[in-house]
């Protein structure tokens, strides 16, 4: 098998794992299935709930979470003990471009040895690794459609799904999740998954230098909604606003059990707070990463107020949309996630500005941590290692 068909293979095996229906059986770059052994996965309406032997032959009580982001790489190792209970062995984080490292000089090799970095000294033996995509290459619709068969989906749905992604339908892979089925109103609502395949490679290669064995790739959005299900009590007639404010995107999200689930990206982020504060107090990229993240620096939130300021009339404007696609009106709260979500102030100044209840998400807040000493290091972010506790409970 040529290296492109290995490409092509490895590819098409990710976008059947995206919603962890199929675990890689070996590594996703390197097996050679017999032609007659390559099936295609099983669609659901309703996915049986039941355990399945991972890749390495046992059933797996420890994951580990990696979140392989534009600016550092978290990881998250957590081991179940019995139904929805979880025990952390291990947590990491290293900066992909610390001060003096120039990115642009060779990003894979400098992204690669940040999640060398990470990981270092973490035992993962009979560990399943999740990691997950995510950003401006992929987009997240759930849909209608009239109802049809499952063969009669899988022809048409390349054709709705221009309707709906913001790419070249040609530039993406695509992926969808039946979520609800009705004879009765003759329509399927279905979650709609598009990633770009250039950005699916490109993770597959990083993966490959370390080198690591995925047992499930994700879509970042969904992972985060796990996070916050797993450690938050919503009640089924609640709907919560979740925003990931990242380093290079901001990604909102809304989800309630009885509505639609929606993903926008926002391009005003972190990195644009942290430009404000270059200008603001003529700092150097590092200095002002530095003040950005201090607890107690002064003055800070009026610093970076015409960033914010553009970012809270996107959500604003979001929120609008939302309630006129959906006719639902109310929201229950807003959750904040991500690197710079723990700004001194920042929850506040969003409640006033928004008119809705913030509070920043403690992704450990139903987890087994002993000694608590492992998440020192953490103690005044813990929100950006969400996504990474995210996955790992999604294994």
């Amino acid at each position: 098998m040529s290296e492109k068909e290995k490409d092509i293979a490895a590819t098409n095996r990710l976008l059947e794992v995206i919603r962890g229906k199929r675990a890689f059986e070996s590594s996703p770059v390197d097996s050679e299935l017999p032609q007659q052994e390559k099936v295609e996965p099983e669609r659901l309406p309703i996915p049986e709930k039941k355990k399945t032997r991972d890749s390495f032959g046992f059933l797996s009580r420890k994951t580990l979470g990696l979140d392989i982001g534009s600016h550092s790489v978290k990881c998250v190792q957590l081991e179940k003990k019995g139904t929805g209970a979880y025990r952390l062995l291990a947590v990491g984080a290293s900066e992909i471009a610390p001060k003096g490292i120039d990115l642009e000089d060779d990003p894979k090799k400098i992204t690669v040895s940040a999640i060398k970095k990470t990981i270092e000294g973490i035992n993962l033996r009979k560990t399943a690794v999740i990691t997950a995509i995510g950003g401006v290459s992929t987009a997240i619709r759930q849909i209608e459609l009239p109802f049809m068969t499952e063969k009669e989906l899988s022809s048409a749905i390349k054709w709705e799904a221009r309707n709906y992604i913001p790419f070249d339908i040609n530039d993406v892979e695509l992926d969808y999740q039946i979520i609800n089925t009705s004879k009765a109103s003759k329509k399927l609502d279905i979650i709609l998954v598009s990633v770009i395949k250039d950005f699916i490679r490109y993770h597959i290669e990083l993966l490959r230098e370390i080198p690591l064995e995925p047992h499930i790739i994700d879509v970042n959005p969904l992972a985060l909604v796990n996070a916050v299900m797993f450690n938050e009590e919503i009640e089924g007639d609640e709907f919560v606003v979740l925003i990931d404010i990242g380093d290079k995107n901001t990604t909102l999200s809304i989800h309630g059990e009885e509505g639609q689930y929606f993903v926008r990206n926002i391009m005003i982020s972190g990195n644009d707070f942290t430009d404000d504060i270059m200008r603001g107090n003529g700092l150097s990229y590092a200095d002002a990463e530095q003040f950005k993240k201090n607890q107690d620096s002064v003055g800070l939130l009026d610093i970076i107020k015409p960033s914010l300021d553009n970012l809270i009339r996107e959500v604003r404007r979001s929120l609008t949309f939302y309630e006129n696609q959906t006719k639902i009106r109310g929201f229950s709260t807003i959750i904040l996630t991500g690197g710079s979500a723990s700004i001194k102030g920042l929850d506040g100044y969003l409640s006033a500005e928004l008119g809705l209840p913030v509070e920043i998400l403690n992704p450990f807040r139903k987890i087994d941590v002993e000694p608590a000493s492992m998440l020192a290091p953490f103690e005044n972010d813990l929100c950006k290692l969400s996504l990474a506790v995210g996955l790992a409970i999604r294994g």
